[in-house]
């Protein structure tokens, strides 16, 4: 679907208007961005114009976001947020060398992250997100590139790989053990 301008508005209008928005002032939001107040203005102004929606109440010199506003502020800012993230990604990691791991907690803490130095130190070009995820997952509903879980392969359109069996073994407190007659596992 084609890009439709008047749906696309310019950057600078949108961050003057998060800036407005978070701080609560066009003044503000100048200082913030090292703009006059007159320029934040004319952007507001700009972007409400080609939206042709009211996006602050101005009360005397204070404003207010509408209700579309308030909407508009918190999905502005996300996506904003997500172009923040992916400029660091592209300044920080030029190769885009990226992994998104999903582990189980304690099996990440114990077990991968002692170990995970040397796999940095290897292959320093690749940048690792860890995922803590106590659920089954889904690659197609989620953002991950790999997993390493417990239990059966049967997530659908995965190829998984064995890597290690694990011992369990009963523990208790001496208070239990000297309270309760424990000879068997069933027990």
């Amino acid at each position: 679907m084609p890009y439709q301008k008047r749906l696309v508005p310019s950057t600078s209008m949108l961050i003057a208007f998060d800036s407005a928005a978070r701080t609560g002032s066009f003044s503000a939001a100048a200082r913030e961005l090292n703009l006059t107040q007159g320029a934040i203005s004319r952007q507001i102004n700009a972007l409400e114009n080609q939206l042709d929606v009211s996006l602050f109440k101005r009360i005397r010199k204070t404003i207010i976001l509408t209700d579309t506003g308030k909407v508009y502020a918190q999905e502005i800012h996300a996506a904003l947020q997500t172009i923040r993230d992916a400029s660091v990604n592209a300044m920080t990691n030029p190769l885009n060398a990226i992994l998104t791991l999903a582990i189980l907690p304690t099996f990440g803490t114990r077990w991968l992250m002692p170990r995970f130095p040397l796999f940095l130190q290897e292959n320093p070009d690749i940048t690792v997100n860890f995922v803590t995820k106590l659920s089954p997952f889904d690659f197609h509903d989620e953002a991950l590139h790999a997993a390493i879980h417990y239990g059966t392969p049967d997530w659908p359109d995965t190829v998984s790989t064995y890597l290690m069996g694990e011992e369990s073994i009963p523990v208790c407190s001496p208070k239990l053990l000297n309270q309760n007659q424990l000879n068997t596992p069933a027990d």
